[in-house]
């Protein structure tokens, strides 16, 4: 028994297995007893929820919270929505402006265009014109201011002087000028009923000569037929040779024929039924 004993002290690997197991059996143990805790609280847990809200007022102050977000979402969306209808009203005005703008500019363009056919065709006269006095020579110019200077000196001699004066032509457009110039102020100074009676007068005046004009118009126009009367009568009658014409011939009237019908029969009845019928009461 001895030699056993100290063989089974003397062998460590017989004393090792046993304290292994005796460790794992309690961590074993241990494990299984906070497995079981766990499972106790986690049905616990379980069986009682934990609530989000410990106070009445915390529901409260988040309604009242998200009230307000939603009355400030609200103004910002009526915000948003009044500054979009101002900004579609702006571009419809815009719009607007420029479509007018445009149909103003498009008639300007028109107008424009239209002006500038007509000045390219005043130039073109004028062009035709130049040319037109460039290829006249010398003589003709000359012919034509004589014309010119002729007619300047006419109009000077009724209006400014009647007299001969050795002034150039330039000089006398320049007294007709004047004169037409005096006259006009002349013209303004007068008072307005001197001037409607003058107007009356100036009036009858051509009226009058119209009406002499008109009357020695009508005189020679009645000389001239008279003229040719005389000559007509005084002239050789031409003798009318060949057939003398005749009318056409009317169409014989037809002549209604009435023939006499003995009425007679009919007086007698008519006789026979008036005076039968007294006859017969």
């Amino acid at each position: 028994m001895h030699t056993g004993l100290k063989e089974r002290v003397s062998s460590p690997g017989g004393e090792l297995p046993s304290i292994r197991e005796t460790r794992l059996s309690s961590a074993h143990s241990d494990t299984l007893v906070t497995t079981s805790k766990l499972d106790s609280d986690g049905s616990e847990y379980e069986h009682e929820p934990e609530l989000y809200f410990t106070d009445p007022q915390q529901l409260l102050d988040l309604v009242t919270e998200l009230t307000e977000q939603n009355l400030s979402l609200i103004q910002n969306t009526t915000r948003v929505e009044e500054t979009l209808e101002e900004l579609r009203q702006s571009t419809e005005a815009t719009r607007k402006k420029i479509e007018k703008d445009e149909e103003h500019l498009t008639l300007q363009i028109n107008d424009m265009n239209q002006r500038i056919e007509i000045e390219k065709a005043r130039g073109t006269k004028l062009r035709q014109k130049v040319q037109l006095h460039v290829s006249l020579n010398k003589e003709d110019q000359d012919v034509m201011l004589d014309a010119l200077g002729e007619k300047v000196a006419e109009v000077h001699r009724c209006c400014v002087d009647d007299r001969i004066t050795n002034l150039s032509t330039l000089e006398k457009l320049a007294n007709i000028e004047n004169r037409m110039s005096l006259l006009l102020q002349g013209l303004e100074s007068i008072p307005e009923e001197h001037l409607e009676m003058m107007k009356k007068i100036k009036d009858s005046e051509k009226r009058s000569r119209q009406r002499e004009e008109k009357q020695r118009e009508q005189s020679e126009k009645q000389k001239e037929r008279m003229r040719r009367y005389l000559e007509r009568s005084l002239a050789d009658s031409k003798k009318i040779t060949g057939r003398k014409l005749m009318p056409r011939c009317k169409p014989l009237a037809q002549k209604v024929r009435v023939s006499n019908v003995d009425n007679t029969p009919a007086e007698d009845e008519m006789h026979a039924y008036l005076f039968t019928s007294e006859d017969t009461e």
